[in-house]
Order: C-alpha cells, then sequence, then structure tokens
C-alpha cells in the first residue's frame, strides 16, 4: 500500500527518469516521426468519439446496442490519451500518469469486450438489408392483397347497399301497385252491387251483363292474389308441379276460349298449332299462356291480332305469343323476367300489372327444362317464345 500512496502522490513527477529524446539514441527524424504519429493517432482517435456522439445525438436514441457505443467512445478515448501521453514523453517523462491512463485503458478495453460478448446474439438475429428488403416486399404484398380483399368487400357492400336499396324500390312501388291492383277490381264490383241494387226495369243493362262484368273482375282479382301466392311459393321453393303425359294443343285451345269468354276486344288467332304431347303441369303450363295472352292483350290496340304458333323441332317444340303492341326497349328486355318488374317509357307505365305474371312463367318453364325469351321492337310489337321437350315414347312421370 506504501508503493500505491507513493505512486499517487507522485504522479506528475518526472525527476525519476530522463526524457524520451535522451533515453537511448534518437536522431531527429526518428523522434519527430514518432511524435507526428503518435499526434495523428491522438487526433483520430478523438475523432472518432466526436462522429459516434453525433450519429447517436441524430438517431434520437433509436440507434440499436447504445450501450455498446457509449463504450467504444470511452475506449477510443482512453487510447487517444495514451498516445498523447507517448508523445509528451519526450519532453515531460511523466511514466507514473502514463501507468495510470494505460491502466483505465485496459479497464475499458475490457469492458468493451465484455459488452460486444454480451451483444453477439442480439446482433446475429438483426436482419441483413437484402433480408429486411425481402420482408418489406412480401409484408407490402400481403397489405396489397388485404386491400384488394377489403376493396373487394366494400366493393360487395357496395352492391349489398344498392341491391338493398332497390328492393326497398321495389317492395314500395309493389305495395302501391299491388294496393291500386286490387283496390281497382274491388271499387268496381262494389259499383255494380250497388247498380243490381238500385236497378229499375226500364234500364236497358241487363242482370246478366252485369254478372259478366262482375265475374270478370272477381277473375282479375282471383288471379292477382294466385300470381301472389304462386310468388311466395317460388320464393320458398314449394311451388308444386302435377306433371303428367298432356297434349299441348287442348291446354292451348282451352286457355283461349276461356278468354274470347271475357274478352273480344282482341283478335287471337291460332296458326301451325302442331297436335303434340308433353310431360308437363296442365294447369301450370296454361297459366304460362294466359300470362303471355293477358300482357299480349293489354299491351296491344284494341282488335289488333294476337297469334299463337307451335313449332316441333327434334326432340322439343317451340311455342310462340306474337302482338302487336308497343314494343319493350332493348335495354329492358333482360329485365321483364325479374320480380315485380315492369316495362317503362310511352303509355306503358298506365297500363296496370304487378309485374309478376313474366317472373312466374319463367318460373315453370324452368322446372319444365325449358328456357323461355322474347324478341321485340320497340313500335313492332313483341313476340314471346319458350321451348319444352317432346313427350317420348318411353317418358316416365316424376
Amino acid at each position: 500500500m506504501d508503493q500505491v500512496s507513493d505512486f499517487l502522490k507522485r504522479l506528475f513527477d518526472s525527476n525519476n527518469w530522463p526524457a524520451r529524446w535522451h533515453c537511448g539514441i534518437w536522431t531527429p527524424f526518428h523522434g519527430w516521426l514518432y511524435i507526428i504519429s503518435s499526434s495523428l493517432i491522438a487526433m483520430a482517435y478523438f475523432s472518432i468519439p466526436v462522429i459516434l456522439f453525433y450519429l447517436i445525438k441524430k438517431s434520437k436514441n433509436h440507434l440499436p446496442f447504445q450501450k455498446i457505443f457509449w463504450l467504444f467512445i470511452l475506449f477510443i478515448l482512453s487510447c487517444g490519451v495514451t498516445h498523447v501521453f507517448d508523445a509528451l514523453m519526450f519532453w515531460f517523462p511523466v511514466y507514473r500518469m502514463s501507468a495510470l491512463v494505460l491502466f483505465v485503458t485496459a479497464i475499458t478495453s475490457w469492458m468493451a469486450v465484455y459488452g460486444l460478448y454480451k451483444i453477439i446474439p442480439s446482433a446475429l438475429a438483426l436482419k441483413s438489408p437484402a433480408v429486411l428488403e425481402k420482408i418489406i416486399q412480401e409484408r407490402t404484398l400481403e397489405l396489397q392483397v388485404s386491400n384488394n380483399h377489403l376493396q373487394q368487400l366494400n366493393s360487395e357492400l357496395t352492391l349489398a347497399k344498392l341491391e338493398s336499396e332497390k328492393l326497398m324500390k321495389q317492395k314500395e312501388e309493389f305495395l302501391g301497385i299491388a294496393s291500386h291492383e286490387l283496390k281497382t277490381p274491388l271499387t268496381i264490383l262494389k259499383a255494380y252491387t250497388q247498380l243490381l241494387s238500385e236497378k229499375t226495369d226500364g234500364e236497358k243493362i241487363t242482370q246478366t251483363d252485369i254478372q259478366n262484368k262482375m265475374r270478370v273482375q272477381i277473375d282479375r282479382l282471383a288471379l292477382l292474389i294466385y300470381d301472389l301466392l304462386d310468388v311466395t311459393k317460388i320464393k320458398e321453393g314449394m311451388l308444386v308441379y302435377y306433371k303428367k303425359r298432356v297434349n299441348l294443343k287442348h291446354i292451348i285451345t282451352d286457355v283461349v276460349q276461356d278468354i274470347r269468354h271475357t274478352s273480344l276486344s282482341n283478335n287471337i288467332i291460332l296458326e301451325n298449332i302442331v297436335d303434340i304431347e308433353i310431360i308437363a303441369d296442365r294447369e301450370r303450363i296454361a297459366q304460362v299462356f294466359l300470362n303471355l295472352l293477358s300482357n299480349a292483350m293489354k299491351y296491344s290496340p284494341a282488335g289488333s291480332p294476337i297469334i299463337i304458333t307451335v313449332q316441333k323441332e327434334e326432340h322439343t317444340i317451340i311455342c310462340a305469343v306474337k302482338d302487336q303492341g308497343f314494343g319493350i326497349p332493348q335495354d329492358q328486355q333482360d329485365k321483364i323476367f325479374e320480380k315485380f318488374y315492369r316495362a317503362t317509357g310511352g303509355h306503358r307505365d298506365t297500363y296496370p300489372g304487378m309485374g309478376l305474371g313474366l317472373h312466374i312463367a319463367e318460373n315453370i318453364i324452368t322446372n319444365h327444362e325449358g328456357t323461355i325469351w322474347v324478341e321485340s321492337e320497340e313500335g313492332k310489337g313483341s313476340t314471346f317464345y319458350f321451348q319444352l321437350p317432346i313427350a317420348s315414347e318411353d317418358s316416365y312421370l316424376n
């Protein structure tokens, strides 16, 4: 301990040693080369900590392994100080102070070594720029996929919203049309009922005439109700079909006769009606003809011909109902078989109907393994076609 105490007391004492210039044989060139080299090394050692400190400052304390940076700053500063004292020894041989600086440098050196050893696992876990670039590309791709998925969901939600708004609009239109369509025949029936109760013998209108007109309105009201019931069954998949071998010509003839009993305003013409059998629900196929003929009569001028044809092909028959009405705009022809859809434009909006007949007809034909379509030109009328398979010899009933 006495030596340590004496060492510290005489830390800057240089009396026991000569200046380095006088130790050995130094030429001026050799000496100054040593001094200048040590000085330049010291300046470099002092510059490096300044740069490291600037880097830490600019990184706003986000630099990884920041403690190691501070250890290196201390270590490099200590190394610089040793070179300063190494150069000063040529004039001031303070070997005790130089030894202390070397001791401090040794401690900081091993602290830096230990610090480096401790961070090896964390350093090895760091991603290389190439790996980071790959990760960024993968994450970017994932974000793009997620963004595309969100855009798709947004588009689907937008379409669902538009579809919902469309359905709500159709519902409101349907309620308005339905209330009007159901109220009209009831109002007429009420008027004829009142007329019957107030009729006098001197009036020309007969009771039979009134009853016939009342029957027309009752049939109209019943048809509206049946259409509503059928649409509900179609939606729930509960529309029942009783299929058997039936004669198509007989179905057409019966439907036309029924219409002629209730309406004389149109001229229904049967052309080339092939006498052929199909496997079908007789009432439902009759309903298809009734709906197509009702539409044709509704939109055709009074007295204009409505032509029904049946054409036989190899395994199918094609039925057609042609009218001389307003025709259907091209942009609406794909929509007329939709539920509650009614063609618009011109005088069409003034005609009654709920937009159910064609929708029901399409469902019936589809369930008979057939197809239905329309060909129309504005101002030249429309022709509705449907195709059904012919009953073969070995056809069986479903």
